[in-house]
């Protein structure tokens, strides 16, 4: 056990010193002032001589002595638990090498969707377990909402972040900063084609996948396609899935974009899905949960849990143990 506050009980001690001296001082000063107003009475032995005087002496000073015995014992406690007691341990967490990058079309024609695919992306993240994970937003450029992490409650977080600007009809639409910074907008190759590249440590071997979420509806000039784009995440042995939440049967041309971004992501390993369809997320996910992998020990991490238990326990008692010694110094 180790205590954060360690300075603690010298502040503590230097307290009980300076009590102890202003009582005792307080107390001679009163013993003086009594003996010069005090009456001699003769013969006082033979009272203090009686075995009753005696033993309620002895019962007095006993538990006088018992009483200063608890009380430095609360004291004790109340010093180590303002300390902040804790237990410190560390462990290794486990990892897993995949990395998914989520990506995310921000443009125009998706803002009607992006919530709900905020929230399938939400409903990813609660089924992995150690992958690392990140989140690109593009329209005109891409930009990193947050990079690949295993800290999932920050992973999270940031998600209802983003939903809640997403939602709020006073958003400021904030999360689209650095998007648009290309000519034209949604640039769905430049878009998947940076987040091909958002994988660091390109050396080691890991399980690398993207789920692009997307109408693929482009207006403006790509420096990069759709297919070339596609190619690009082959060669770098990127898997791609596909959410499409544009993916209707109401117009030939939106087919023709669905059927296109059906074809590149198929070509990398993945797999297409319509936002809607129910089945996209667990077959996502048991997808790249299949690849190939190996588990790896994180950096070690020290935990502190704070320990209170015992001073809590101790105090409790002792003023419990005080109260029935001033109970029985009274009788």
């Amino acid at each position: 056990m180790a205590l954060i506050h360690w300075w603690m009980p010298f502040l503590w001690l230097l307290a009980i010193a300076i009590v102890v001296g202003a009582v005792v001082w307080a107390r001679s000063r009163s013993r003086s002032a009594r003996r010069a107003d005090a009456v001699p009475v003769a013969h006082s032995e033979r009272l203090t001589e009686l075995p009753a005087y005696r033993r309620a002496i002895r019962r007095y000073r006993a538990l006088l002595a018992v009483g200063i015995a608890v009380v430095g014992i609360v004291l004790a406690s109340a010093a180590v638990l303002s300390s902040r007691p804790v237990s410190i341990t560390s462990y290794q967490p486990e990892m897993r090498n995949r990395d998914i990058v989520l990506c995310l079309d921000v443009s125009g024609s998706m803002i009607d969707y992006d919530a709900a695919v905020v929230k399938t992306f939400g409903s990813l993240v609660r089924e992995f377990d150690g992958e690392r994970i990140g989140l690109v937003l593009f329209n005109a450029s891409a930009a990193t909402y947050f990079p690949l992490t295993s800290d999932y409650s920050f992973v999270e977080e940031q998600l209802d972040v983003l939903m809640a600007d997403l939602t709020s009809p006073n958003s400021d639409y904030s999360f689209t900063n650095g998007t648009l910074l290309g000519e034209g907008s949604s640039l769905i190759g430049d878009g998947l084609g940076s987040c091909v590249m958002r994988f660091d440590d390109v050396e080691t071997e890991r399980s690398r996948s993207i789920v692009l979420a997307t109408d693929n509806y482009v207006a403006g000039e790509q420096i990069m396609t759709l297919p070339e784009a596609g190619e690009y995440a082959e060669s770098r042995d990127v898997t791609v899935y596909g959410l499409n939440p544009g993916d209707v049967e109401s117009k030939d041309y939106i087919e023709q974009l669905a059927d296109e971004m059906r074809d590149v992501v198929t070509s990398t390993g993945g797999s297409y899905y319509a936002l809607d369809d129910p089945a996209a997320v667990p077959a996502i996910v048991s997808s790249i949960q299949r690849e190939e992998t190996t588990r790896l020990t994180g950096p070690r991490q020290l935990v502190q849990n704070d320990e209170p238990t015992w001073p809590v326990i101790a105090g409790l008692l002792g003023t419990a143990l005080i109260m029935f010694v001033g109970w029985r110094l009274k009788r």
